[in-house]
Formats: C-alpha cells, sequence, structure tokens
C-alpha cells in the first residue's frame, strides 16, 4: 500500500515535470533567451565596427561582455558548505560500510 502511494506520487511528480518542460519548450521560451543572446552580440559587433570606423583605440575585452549575473550570495554559499560536507560524510560512511563487507568477507574465509 505505501509504495503504490509512493509509485503514484513520482509518476505524478515526473508527469508535472514533463508537462512544465513541455510547455516551456512549445512556448519557445529557450529560444527567446538564445536570441537576446545573439541581439546583444550584434550589438557589440556593430559597436565594434562603428568605433573602428571612428578611429578609436579598440580593445576586443571591452566588446566581449557578457551580461551575466551572479547570484552568489551568503545563503548559496553556506548552502554549498553544507552539501559539500554531507556528501563528504555519506562518502566517508559508505567507504566504511563497504571496508567493514569486506572485512566480513575475509574473516568468513
Amino acid at each position: 500500500m505505501k509504495g503504490q502511494k509512493l509509485g503514484s506520487f513520482l509518476f505524478l511528480l515526473f508527469f508535472l515535470m514533463f508537462v512544465g518542460l513541455y510547455f516551456t519548450a512549445s512556448s519557445g521560451y529557450y529560444e527567446t533567451e538564445e536570441r537576446k543572446k545573439m541581439v546583444l552580440t550584434n550589438e557589440q559587433i556593430a559597436q565594434f565596427e562603428e568605433d573602428i570606423q571612428n578611429g578609436k583605440q579598440v580593445d576586443l575585452e571591452d566588446y566581449l561582455q557578457l551580461n551575466e549575473k551572479n547570484y552568489e550570495n551568503a545563503i548559496s554559499d553556506a548552502a554549498l558548505s553544507l552539501s559539500t560536507k554531507l556528501g563528504q560524510m555519506v562518502e566517508n560512511g559508505m567507504n566504511s560500510l563497504f571496508q567493514a563487507m569486506a572485512n566480513a568477507m575475509e574473516a568468513e574465509k
């Protein structure tokens, strides 16, 4: 009974995720975001060409700036640190478990 409820819940969860991703893809969200990046790149190329025509001193680094947001903050840093520590604990626990199992198998021989 409990396994059946878990299976139904997981099926419903995956179905809802599929529907959400399907509508996101069909609405063109990803293509719109990529188009925005391309337009920005075209604007940077146009500015570069204009500066060359005007005889300005150009530096390629000035035109390759991407406006990517930095989402790093204290909460994300703490979550990353916690995740890393939990990962190490799980890894150490699994290594200890398998080592104990290996020792038990060696002791039986």
